[in-house]
C-alpha cells in the first residue's frame, strides 16, 4: 500500500497504547529483515537511526530489522557541487547498485536534497537534475526488488547564520555551504513539496521538513534565538530526536517516553562501528573518511555490545507498563569513590495513582547474581504488591543493583559500602523528581531475598528509627558478622523493637550450599527474641532457596505492621509507633502452641506472632506452604471491544489483584463455556501460577503479559462476551459483560 505521511507532531508528546508496546498493526517496515539507509551527513550522523534502534528494541523483546546506516557525508543523489568544495561531491549512484546487491535489503530509505541544491537559490535545472536522481533511486531500488521510503530533506535553519554574518543574498557571484543563500530553506520547501507528490511510486513519503520547521517556530515562540541547526544545516542531538519521532509516527510506532544514557551510548556505539565498516565495505569516492573494520571484525565488537544493549533492554522494558500509572526511574552508574557503591544501580518507584500523599515506601530488594538483579526490574509492576502499596498510600520500589559475573555480591548486600547511602539518595531524588516530597522521610518496610536478605538485616541496625517492619527471604547477616565473617556491626536498642519474619526454605536446611540460609536465620531469630524482639520464624515446609508462595504470608505481615507502627495519616512526625509486645500472641516454632504469653526462660524458643488473625494464617503457612483463601477476586473492569477485524476480535479489560490470593489468570466465557483463558497454560514453577508469571525471585517474569486477548471470531456466537478474574486460590470474580459483543 502507497503511503503519503504528512508529520504535525509534538515532540515526546506519546501515542501510547495502555501497555507501552507497539501496535498490533504496525508492520511495515517493521517486518523487514534488513533496513537501508542511505542519505547524506545528517544520515551519516546517525542519531536519529539509533533513537529509532532504540524505541524498537524497547517495544518489541528484540525482534527486530537490522538497521544498516550507509549515510556518507557531503553526498547528493545529482553529482552537483558548488565550485568552492573542496573535491567533488559524491554522487549516491556510484555506489547504490553495489550497496544493493551487497547488502540485499527489504527496505530502503533515502534522505537526500540538502545538498543538491548546493545552496544556491533555486534553479530549473538542478530541481530537474534532483528529480531524476530520486527517480534514479526509485527505478534501482524497485529493480532490486526492494520497497522504498522516500524522506525529504530536512528544514534550513538561517538564523544562526545571520547572527554570523554568513549568509548571502540573491544574485551573489556564488555560494557555497559556508556561505549559503540566505532564503536557501525555500529551495528546500519546494524539492519536499515535490518528493511528497511520489507516493504512488513508492511504499511511503516521510516529510521530515514540516516537522523540523514546526518544532523550532513551538521552541521560538519562547526563545526567540532557539535553534537545533548551529551551522543552519546540521541538527543537533534534539533535532536529531525530531526526526526520529517524525519517522516513528509515520510507521504508526508510538515513543516509549524512556530516556537511558547508558542505552543511548550503547547503541549509538553499535551503530557507528557497523556504519563504518559497511560504508568502507560496499565502498565509495568520498575522501577523509576514515576506514572502518572488516564485516568480521565490526560484527563481532557490536555482538559484545548486543549483549550490554540486552541487559540494559531487560531493565528498561518493565517501564513501558503504564497499565495502572506511571513507574518512575533513576540509574546510578558505578562510582569510583571509596565508601561509594561500585556497582551500576537502577530504582523503579511505582505510587498509586490516587494517592496524594505518600506514607511509607515498600521495598523489595534482590539477592546475589546477575539473574536476581534482572529479576528486580519488575518488582514494581507486580500487581499483587501494588495492591498492598495502595491499601496504606505507600509507594511500591524495586532495585536491579549490577549482579554480572565478576561483580562481588558483598560490594552492595553489606549496606555499608555504599548500597545504603544509594538507598537514601535515590530517595531523596525520587522526592524532587515525582513531587512527592515527603518521600524522602516516610519511613520503609524492607522485604529481601538471600543477599537482599542480608542487606535488609544490616539496614536495621543502620536505620532502625525508619523500618516499620522486614521480611528476610532466605537471607540474614546477623551469623556473618557474630562469627567476624564481615565487620562487626553494632545494633542499637531500637533495632530490637522492628518485627522481623526470617523465612527460609525447609529444603535449605542441611542442604550442601543453602544450608547456611537456614541455621543464620535460625540463629539470628533465636539471639533476636533473647532481646525480646517481635521476631517471627516462618520456614515455607515446600521451597528451598526460591521464594515460593511466601508472599501469601508476606502481604498479611506487613499489612498487620502497617496498621500497628504507621504514623496516622493526619500526623505532622513521622515516628513509628512502637509495638506493645504485651498485646502480641507467642507460639512454639512448630506452631502447636500458642499463648498470650511466652516462657520468660524460653524466649529464643517462642515465636512472637502480632495478632490472632496472622496467627491462624502463620500456622497455616509453615504447615502447608500455601495460604488459604475463602473470599472471590474483584471483577474486572473497563471489559472493552479494542479491536475488530475480518476474522479477529480483541478484548481488553483492567482488573486489579485479590489483596489475599493475586490474580492467576481470566476467563473469556461466552454461552457459559470457556472461549479463551489468559494465560492459556498458566505456569508453575516458583509456587502458585499467577497471570504475571512468577520467577525465583518473587517478581513478574518478562515479558509482562497484557490484559488483552485476540479471539477466533469464527468461533464466536451471538450471545454476550464475558470475562472472568481468577485468583491463585481457584476463586473466580462475578463476570462482566464486554461493552460490545455479538462480534463475529
Amino acid at each position: 500500500m502507497k503511503q503519503l505521511t504528512l508529520i504535525a507532531f509534538t515532540l515526546f508528546g506519546l501515542i501510547n497504547h495502555p501497555d507501552g508496546s507497539l501496535a498490533e498493526d504496525s508492520k511495515f517496515p517493521v517486518d523487514a529483515k534488513r533496513v537501508l539507509f542511505l542519505g547524506d551527513s545528517i544520515t551519516h550522523a546517525g542519531q536519529f537511526i539509533s533513537e529509532i534502534e532504540k524505541e524498537l528494541l524497547l517495544q518489541s523483546n528484540g525482534n527486530i530489522p537490522e538497521l544498516i546506516n550507509l549515510g556518507l557525508s557531503s553526498e547528493t543523489c545529482t553529482g552537483l557541487s558548488e565550485p568552492d568544495h573542496p573535491f567533488p561531491r559524491p554522487n549516491v549512484h556510484e555506489r547504490i547498485d553495489r550497496a544493493l546487491a551487497k547488502i540485499k535489503p527489504d527496505v530502503v530509505i533515502a534522505c537526500y536534497g540538502m545538498n543538491d541544491g548546493i545552496y544556491y537559490p533555486f534553479s530549473e535545472e538542478r530541481f530537474h537534475k534532483y528529480q531524476h536522481g530520486i527517480r534514479e533511486i526509485i527505478r534501482k531500488v524497485n529493480a532490486s526488488g526492494a520497497k522504498l521510503i522516500l524522506m525529504t530533506p530536512p528544514a534550513f535553519d538561517p538564523l544562526p547564520l545571520k547572527e554570523k554574518g554568513k549568509l548571502l543574498p540573491a544574485g551573489a557571484e556564488k555560494y557555497a555551504w559556508h556561505s549559503i543563500y540566505e532564503d536557501y530553506d525555500s529551495v528546500l520547501k519546494k524539492y519536499a513539496a515535490w518528493l511528497v507528490t511520489l507516493d504512488n511510486e513508492v511504499e511511503m513519503v516521510i516529510d521530515l521538513h514540516t516537522p523540523v520547521s514546526d518544532y523550532v517556530a513551538r521552541q521560538r515562540k519562547e526563545n526567540p534565538n532557539f535553534t537545533m541547526s548551529p551551522d543552519g544545516v546540521h541538527v543537533n542531538n534534539e533535532g536529531h530526536a525530531v526526526l526520529a519521532s517524525a519517522i516513528l509516527s509515520a510507521w504508526g510506532i508510538p515513543e516509549s517516553g524512556i530516556s537511558d544514557q547508558q542505552l543511548d551510548e550503547l547503541i549509538g556505539k553499535r551503530q557507528a562501528i557497523l556504519h563504518a565498516a559497511w560504508v568502507t565495505h560496499v565502498g565509495h569516492l568520498r575522501p577523509g573518511v576514515k576506514e572502518g573494520l572488516s564485516l568480521e571484525k565490526a560484527n563481532a565488537a557490536a555482538n559484545e555490545l548486543q549483549q550490554q544493549i540486552d541487559d540494559r533492554l531487560i531493565r528498561l522494558r518493565p517501564l513501558l507498563d503504564r497499565t495502572q500509572g506511571q513507574i518512575h526511574h533513576l540509574f546510578y552508574p558505578a562510582s569510583k569513590k571509596e565508601g561509594e557503591l561500585s556497582l551500576v544501580a537502577d530504582f523503579y518507584l511505582w505510587i498509586p495513582p490516587e494517592t496524594t500523599h505518600v506514607r511509607g515506601i515498600i521495598v523489595h530488594q534482590h539477592g546475589c547474581g546477575d539473574g536476581a538483579s534482572k529479576g528486580g526490574a519488575t518488582a514494581a509492576n507486580d500487581l499483587h504488591w501494588r495492591e498492598l502499596a495502595k491499601k496504606w498510600d505507600c509507594a511500591l520500589l524495586g532495585t536491579s543493583i549490577e549482579g554480572r559475573q565478576g561483580t562481588n555480591c558483598r560490594d552492595w548486600c553489606d549496606a555499608r559500602n555504599g548500597s545504603a547511602e544509594r538507598f537514601v539518595q535515590a530517595l531523596g531524588d525520587f522526592a524532587k523528581s515525582t513531587g512527592h516530597a515527603e518521600i524522602a522521610e516516610v519511613p520503609w518496610c524492607l522485604w529481601g531475598h538471600s543477599g537482599g536478605g542480608f542487606w535488609a538485616s544490616i539496614m536495621q541496625a543502620l536505620y532502625p528509627e525508619r523500618i516499620v517492619a522486614i521480611w528476610l527471604q532466605s537471607g540474614q547477616a546477623h551469623s556473618r558478622w557474630t562469627s567476624g565473617e564481615i565487620p562487626s556491626l553494632e545494633v542499637p536498642g531500637a533495632a530490637y523493637g522492628i518485627p522481623v519474619v526470617a523465612c527460609p526454605g525447609f529444603k535449605e536446611k542441611g542442604d550442601k550450599r543453602f544450608r547456611v540460609a537456614w541455621d543464620g536465620c535460625l540463629a539470628m531469630f533465636k539471639a533476636y527474641r533473647q532481646r525480646n524482639a517481635p521476631f517471627i520464624f516462618a520456614p515455607d515446609p515446600l521451597t528451598g532457596h526460591e521464594c515460593g508462595d511466601s508472599r501469601y504470608l508476606a502481604i498479611p505481615f506487613f499489612d498487620t505492621c502497617l496498621s500497628l507502627r504507621l504514623p496516622d495519616a493526619d500526623s505532622k512526625s513521622q515516628e513509628l509507633k512502637a509495638i506493645d509486645m504485651s498485646k502480641g500472641l507467642f507460639a512454639t516454632i512448630d506452631g502447636k502452641s500458642i499463648a498470650s504469653s511466652p516462657s520468660e526462660n524460653q524466649r529464643e524458643e517462642t515465636v512472637w506472632l502480632p495478632s490472632p488473625e496472622f496467627a491462624e494464617v502463620w500456622k497455616e503457612f509453615i504447615e502447608k506452604g500455601s495460604v488459604s483463601d475463602k473470599m472471590p477476586p474483584p471483577a474486572p473492569t473497563n471489559v472493552r471491544l479494542v479491536k475488530s477485524e475480518a476474522g479477529t476480535t480483541r478484548i481488553a479489560w483492567n482488573a486489579i489483584a485479590d489483596f489475599e490470593s493475586g490474580i492467576a489468570g481470566f476467563k473469556v466465557m461466552q454461552g457459559g463455556r470457556v472461549v479463551a483463558k489468559k494465560p492459556e497454560s498458566p505456569k508453575k514453577r516458583f509456587g502458585r501460577p499467577l497471570f504475571q508469571s512468577m520467577s525465583y525471585h518473587d517478581t513478574p517474569e518478562q515479558p509482562l503479559p497484557k490484559m488483552q486477548l485476540e479471539l477466533d471470531s469464527e468461533k464466536l456466537s451471538d450471545e454476550p462476551i464475558t470475562v472472568v478474574t481468577v485468583n491463585s486460590s481457584g476463586l473466580e470474580s462475578k463476570p462482566v459483560r464486554v461493552k460490545e459483543s455479538g462480534v463475529k
